[in-house]
């Protein structure tokens, strides 16, 4: 039996990629009769302490209430939970390393858990996550951050195994001095039967029952949020609407009381008179797939992503995609062939991108069949399944053969030297 431990700063009912993937994780591996349990923040009073999801334990600790300080809040609380949690768990899955990284290595550690690193976004072992996009970061300041997070490094190297879900952070995690038997690139993966092309008279079904409009979708699923490109979206698509009438653009998800929202300024851009009327906000939809089967295209702009694994799902309902060309998007649509990748936060490569796939059914009828095969080929979540559990297996300690009391052995040699004789 495999007996995990999640370790994570947000979960259900957040809707995110990061999110979604440990939920959909937990769950089938307590399906396959292992144990899953999450520690996570409690983001709203509202919410239950403790409670059981699709078949796996969530813990949450306080406090409550939107921000980034709350992350950084929780960690007292979240490293008890661990303590307690030790007994009944074999393996800690630190799930990002910006917040939790360091904390949570030091409480795998004192509990004598296999610890494994999981970055959920790009630049979070180069420093680029404190940096990026800020105006001091080629100053004092920025250069300050680089150097802490190589320090911190040096003691996230001590983690028994790595998992990156793209080419690029594993790349970073290399360069960071781990050693690259210690890192998988273990992609997120989806149902891709949950997640399926709908036949016509499906998609027609699902439009009416979403209160959708006729004509050809462009549908963006996700958390609206600065960083993911959709102010330039909204003013990519402004100018295709002019040239085609039957296109509308679908927004589902929601920014509501997180820090980088942007869904009121994308809201009112909406209402101004070039876009009136051509933009749909669903909200949240626990059934996301409903909204992408009954979609024509899929558009994701995001200027800052690991993986996507909303780009994922799109691919196995069978639609191409226009996407930005960054971070772990690449592993997922092959330029020309399941989709078309443009610029990051170029509103007119965009618009061109939404114009040339508009206007020919055919190509996005190839495309979407292309999108789909990568996604069974590459993104099933039982393959992925396989393969956590085994490396769950893997650093899980053996007592007997440990050589340091308190200490996990290492993946598939001799535990390292610490972070002070690796300097």
């Amino acid at each position: 039996m495999t007996r995990v431990l999640f370790l994570a700063e947000s979960f259900h009912p957040v809707l995110g990629g990061g999110e979604t993937h440990v939920r959909r994780l937990g769950s089938l591996l307590a399906a396959r009769g292992d144990v899953a349990t999450v520690v996570t923040r409690r983001g709203e009073a509202g919410w239950p302490a403790e409670e059981v999801v699709d078949g796996m334990r969530v813990v949450r600790v306080p406090p409550p209430g939107p921000g980034r300080t709350g992350k950084f809040l929780m960690i007292p609380a979240a490293l008890r939970a661990v303590g307690r949690e030790a007994r009944r768990h074999d393996v800690l899955v630190v799930r990002g390393t910006r917040v939790l990284g360091l904390p949570g290595l030091l409480a795998g550690r004192a509990a004598r858990l296999g610890v494994v690193m999981q970055p959920e976004t790009n630049g979070e072992l180069s420093g680029e996550a404190w940096t990026w996009g800020k105006v001091w970061a080629a100053g004092p300041r920025g250069r300050l951050a680089r150097a802490a997070t190589a320090l911190r490094n040096r003691w996230l190297r001590d983690a028994d195994a790595f998992v990156a879900m793209s080419r690029a952070i594993r790349e970073e995690i290399l360069a960071a001095g781990v050693p690259g038997e210690r890192v998988r690139v273990l992609r997120h993966g989806v149902d891709t039967e949950r997640f399926r092309p709908a036949f016509p008279a499906e998609r027609a079904d699902l439009r009416s029952r979403l209160g959708l409009p006729d004509g050809i979708l462009a549908v963006y699923t996700g958390r609206l949020l600065r960083g993911k490109g959709l102010e330039a979206l909204l003013e990519g698509f402004a100018g295709v609407a002019r040239d085609v009438p039957d296109l509308r653009l679908v927004l589902v998800g929601s920014g509501g009381g997180q820090a980088l929202s942007v869904e009121e300024e994308l809201k009112g851009r909406a209402a101004e008179v070039d876009l009136a009327g051509r933009v749909v906000f669903t909200g949240r939809l626990e059934r996301v797939e409903d909204a992408l089967r009954a979609a024509d295209l899929f558009v994701f702009p995001s200027i800052f992503e690991a993986l996507g694994i909303s780009l994922v799902e799109a691919a196995a309902c069978g639609i191409p995609a226009v996407a930005s060309r960054t971070g772990g998007i690449v592993d997922v649509i092959e330029d020309g062939r399941s989709g078309l990748l443009v610029r990051p936060a170029d509103a007119a490569a965009l618009g061109g991108a939404l114009r040339a796939l508009a206007v020919n059914a055919a190509r996005r009828a190839g495309m979407g069949a292309e999108a789909r095969r990568v996604a069974v080929s590459r993104f099933d979540e039982r393959d992925g399944l396989d393969r956590y559990r085994a490396l769950f297996r893997e650093v899980t300690p053996q007592p007997a053969s440990s050589s340091r009391p308190g200490r996990a052995p290492r993946a598939g040699g001799a535990p390292p030297p610490s972070p002070a004789a690796r300097a």
